[in-house]
């Protein structure tokens, strides 16, 4: 909301804010001075304030959503930084085993000196008691011996500097170790007895450093404060309320826009453009006309119709003031079928990759979304995260299909960022996985499609070893074939081999070779996969060491909404592209594949043809 007509709107708004923000600050301190919110509570100071009992009832609920929310952050702050204190434990251990070994080594090498300065000694008396015929001889004796002497002084030099530099490492690890304890005792302190700072504590500590911060003097920097802590308020929906909230109150016009009448409390009344009667009482308010919302709109048209709860929010930027809707609009997810197949969906650095199914659980046709989020903005990478869960949920309702998705547990993933692939941990950090797991979700859900979840194990050595030489798939391709497969409930046993050994491709341009372990009926086969995966990771790495390549990194295109690619058969990337993944020019575009077969068999269920 802003412009000239809506300019003298912009006060009023601010004072409501401003009232309902002191309600919060007064309730938390109260609170944190030991009142329990009851009545009485309520009564000691609502009418002061200038608001009424529900307004103080919503500035209570705001206030504990705000608390709670403060506490189950300050709960997975502590849980990482348990992680971390964990991590770094473990390297002080190691830092403390590689000194005493230095230290061992130092002692040795003193030793070594000390006897070799004797046997110098020696060597110097033989030396000048030798005649002529063996002078020579001692005189290279007592080189060598010299030789020795300096190498091994040398050496303890090296150790010596090297124990102060890892005693000095070990000392800043330690620091580090303390740093983290202490941070983990606050965030556990914070978890059980939250507490906010109205405003912000950044904002807060700019006082003490004005010009550092921008500000001119502290008088400016107190008026930035107090339009901090007094920017947003929001009023909760009440279903026997005409228009589903009772200060609130949105009513649809003629011309599809909505008009929206807020009334004041007591504190503000005099800041009203109108006035009237309602069941014996003078109502103050004012209108907010012409207002239009960018989503939703007949979602809020059906909640208006229908009584439910409309709950307002009004929250200031650096620009304007903005109007927020919210309703309750349930929605039934739809039941997964497989009878016409499945799209699987594997996350990628960089990129989604997405297999479509038959019903046979067969490869008909590939996908390789762009969604890059490293280096962007949190608001340009959730934009991208909503494009792609968009375009995947569009493609499965075209097709008629289920989508199939990985279960993750990304804070589990988060430990082994240090063991992990430098563009992986990156992705892992910086990529909004949870967001994508949302945005798949509601995506899914608003066009009528059914999401299924699957645990990911060994999905990506799966599709490596059985479906990506078979098929010429790229093996984030591979893996998204093997997760709509599971989800389909076939059976992933390892492949036959005459010569017991199978060639997977890396990551790379390079193929290695690997001895398929022995079959154990009365053990899961997942332990075999599991077996299969650490000789994967061992040899990839020797063979990638030896060829002198790199992982070949991904290279980003554009995404276009709805295009259909020339040769492709339904695909949303934009034709003419460079390739992404794959072994042909048409990878990163849809694709359709060859049923033919060049490498092992696909496993099978009994009465199951694939």
């Amino acid at each position: 909301m802003r412009g000239s007509d809506t300019a003298h709107l912009c006060p009023v708004l601010c004072e409501y804010a401003s009232v309902m923000a002191g309600a919060e600050r007064l309730l938390l301190a109260r609170l944190k001075a030991g009142r329990v919110w009851t009545g009485d509570l309520k009564v000691s100071f609502y009418q002061p304030l200038g608001l009424s009992a529900t307004h103080l009832d919503m500035a209570y609920r705001q206030l504990m959503a705000k608390l709670s929310s403060v506490a189950e952050l300050a709960g997975e702050r502590a849980k990482d930084l348990a992680q971390k204190i964990g991590s770094k434990t473990t390297d002080i251990a190691r830092k403390r085993k590689q000194l005493r070994r230095a230290a061992l080594s130092l002692a040795k090498a003193r030793q070594a000196t000390a006897s070799l300065e004797s046997r110098i000694g020696k060597q110097r008396l033989a030396l000048a008691a030798a005649g002529d015929k063996t002078r020579d001889d001692q005189l290279f004796v007592l080189k060598h011996l010299l030789g020795q002497y300096h190498a091994s002084v040398a050496a303890t030099v090296s150790l010596r500097k090297q124990i102060t530099s890892r005693r000095f490492g070990l000392h800043q690890h330690q620091r580090r170790l303390a740093i983290l304890e202490c941070k983990r005792a606050k965030a556990e302190e914070q978890a059980k007895d939250p507490s906010l700072c109205f405003g912000s504590s950044k904002l807060f500590r700019a006082q003490f450093q004005l010009e550092a911060n921008g500000q001119e003097d502290l008088a400016t920097w107190r008026e930035d404060w107090r339009a901090s802590r007094s920017s947003q308020f929001t009023l909760d929906g009440n279903s026997s309320k005409e228009g589903g909230n009772q200060f609130a109150r949105l009513r649809r016009r003629a011309d599809g826009l909505f008009d929206l009448e807020l009334r004041l409390p007591k504190a503000i009344t005099h800041l009203a453009t109108r006035t009237f009667k309602s069941a014996g009482h003078d109502i103050a308010c004012i209108d907010l006309r012409g207002l239009s919302f960018n989503h939703g709109d007949a979602v809020i048209r059906q909640a208006l119709e229908s009584g439910r709860p409309v709950t307002v929010k009004f929250r200031r930027d650096k620009k304007s003031w903005k109007l927020s809707v919210s309703v309750d609009h349930a929605m039934e997810a739809k039941a997964a079928d497989f009878a016409g197949g499945a799209l699987g969906v594997d996350l990628n650095a960089g990129h989604v990759s997405a297999a479509l199914l038959d019903a046979s659980g067969n490869p008909v046709e590939v996908f390789d979304f762009p969604c890059v989020s490293y280096g962007r903005t949190a608001d340009r990478a959730k934009d991208a995260i909503r494009n792609v869960a968009a375009d995947i949920a569009a493609l499965a309702a075209r097709h008629g299909v289920p989508v199939v998705a990985e279960r993750l547990d990304f804070a589990r993933k988060k430990k082994d960022l240090k063991a992990s692939d430098p563009r992986y941990a990156r992705m892992l950090s910086s990529f909004a996985y949870s967001a994508f797991g949302q945005a798949l979700a509601s995506a899914c859900l608003r066009r009528g499609v059914a999401l299924v979840r699957v645990n990911p194990a060994y999905t990506s050595i799966i599709g490596r070893v059985k479906f990506a030489r078979r098929y010429g798939l790229s093996v984030h391709e591979a893996a998204s074939f093997t997760i709509a497969r599971r989800a389909m409930g076939y059976s992933e046993r390892l492949p036959r081999s005459s010569d017991g050994t199978v060639t997977v491709p890396t990551n790379g341009c390079v193929h290695v070779t690997l001895d398929l372990p022995v079959r154990n009926g009365s053990r899961h086969v997942w332990s075999q996969w599991n077996g299969l995966n650490k000789e994967y990771h061992k040899k990839a790495l020797a063979a990638l060491r030896s060829s002198g390549r790199r992982s070949r990194p991904a290279r980003t295109t554009s995404v276009t909404s709805g295009g259909r690619p020339p040769g492709g058969a339904g695909g949303t990337l934009a034709g003419g592209v460079d390739p992404l993944h794959g072994h042909t020019a048409e990878a990163g575009r849809s694709r359709r594949k060859s049923l033919q077969s060049s490498g092992q068999g696909v496993g099978r269920m009994p009465g199951i043809h694939s």
